[in-house]
């Protein structure tokens, strides 16, 4: 008879695993409830649970009110006012939207271990991989808990951890259901597709691009039929927002700011703050070209290359990097969308990309969200020379990631497992 196949982790990850969801409950938990904290935990949460309580009074989004959010993430601001209510009303939507996140982060390293059991990675790897994980909440501070992104991230790595397994019509439809809910993920789906094409040519292609089109359709067709305004007004918002305070085109003004006194006109939309006039907008229309030149290269590069992988990953890891890099808009909470996926990258590149991307998430929290009212006010020159190196650095790990380097190892400098 053939062995029954085993859905838990290996023996050699399971350590690695336990020890990063410890990490992840214990850093959500300091994040939590350490009173320091308390009242920076709202942001963007403050307008979850508005359009979550509507949705649980019966009223249809896109049609009774306007969100600018995709389909997707819909459930996320639900599913808390249902806990609540099962719970006997106890504590507040707050907290019950942290426990959702908590289990999309403890997911999300599921996804990962998944990834690394296919690409037979060291325990030395996984432990950092998985540890880097869970310490996110305390690196990046409450900036973490009070944003939705670890649902989209745990969509992401599992597409990744498909991918790696050679299963792409699977990877195609966790990358759409990410992207039906916060875009970015649809990034991983040319790289399916390409590994696709490697194996199956155009049936197969078209296996991938079929699923990835009928979770779209499934997710978002409805909210077409019912609110159509609606959702337009939601995509039209989303592609014209102006040239984001924190962006790397805006970086790039603010050091002229800084250096040779240029004028910065600043403009709030919700609780977003965007530069506005000739050269901003000049920068935001180039940021979408160049994502879109920064994304073709990486797809060519990964054409090229044995497509292997550890090269898999590399690619995604690049993608990911590439499309927040690049963007007009990059929101602090941005960096989770790398957390599960740059520390899968083995060898010397994953050593220098982890612990870059540990730099950049530590710094982040430097100003946000402590001193983001200093910053946009660029009223402070540290604070702004701080928001500029650190997506220098961010524009370091992209070219770390898609540089070349001799090497074929798997891991943390650690032979490979047999």
């Amino acid at each position: 008879m053939r062995p029954r196949r085993s859905h838990l982790p290996p023996v050699e990850l399971r350590g690695p695993l336990l020890a990063g969801a410890a990490l992840t409950v214990a850093t959500w938990a300091f994040i939590s409830f350490t009173p320091v904290f308390s009242s920076w935990l709202f942001g963007d949460a403050r307008f979850y649970e508005n359009w979550g309580n509507w949705i649980t009074n019966h009223q249809v989004p896109y049609r009774d009110f306007t969100i600018e959010y995709p389909p997707g993430a819909l459930p996320t601001f639900a599913v808390p006012v249902y806990l609540k209510l099962l719970f006997g009303h106890y504590n507040t939507w707050y907290f019950w939207f942290r426990i959702e996140l908590l289990a999309f982060a403890l997911l999300m390293l599921a996804g990962m271990a998944w990834a690394l059991k296919e690409l037979r990675a060291s325990r030395r790897h996984a432990y950092v991989a998985l540890c880097i994980a869970g310490a996110t909440p305390a690196l990046l501070g409450p900036i973490a808990l009070f944003h939705y992104d670890y649902f989209p991230a745990m969509f992401a790595v599992f597409a990744v951890a498909a991918l790696v397994a050679r299963r792409g019509v699977l990877a195609c439809t966790f990358a759409m259901l990410g992207a039906v809910a916060k875009v970015y993920p649809i990034v991983l789906v040319p790289i399916a597709l390409i590994e696709l094409w490697r194996h199956g040519r155009w049936r197969s292609v078209g296996a991938g691009a079929g699923a990835a089109i009928a979770v779209g359709l499934v997710t978002v067709g409805p909210f077409a039929i019912v609110g159509l305004h609606g959702l337009s007004w939601a995509i039209h918002r989303e592609s014209s927002r102006p040239l984001e305070v924190e962006s790397l085109g805006a970086s790039v003004l603010a050091a002229a700011h800084e250096v040779a006194g240029v004028h910065l006109h600043v403009i709030a939309i919700d609780a977003s703050h965007s530069l506005k006039g000739a050269w901003p907008d000049a920068f935001a229309s180039a940021s979408s070209w160049l994502t879109l030149a920064a994304l073709i290269g990486v797809y060519l590069l990964f054409w090229r290359s044995s497509r292997s992988p550890e090269d898999v990953v590399v690619a995604c890891a690049a993608a990911v990097t590439a499309y927040i890099v690049f963007g007009k808009v990059f929101s602090p909470q941005y960096l989770l969308w790398l957390v599960p996926i740059v520390p899968l990258v083995g060898g010397r590149r994953g050593i220098r990309a982890s612990v870059l991307l540990v730099v950049i998430i530590a710094v982040t929290q430097v100003w946000e969200p402590y001193r983001y009212f200093q910053y946009w006010h660029f009223a402070t020159p540290w604070v702004t020379w701080t928001v500029i190196v650190r997506n220098v650095l961010v524009v370091a790990l992209l070219a770390i990631l898609v540089w070349p380097i001799r090497e074929r190892r798997l891991d943390f400098a650690s032979p490979k497992r047999p």
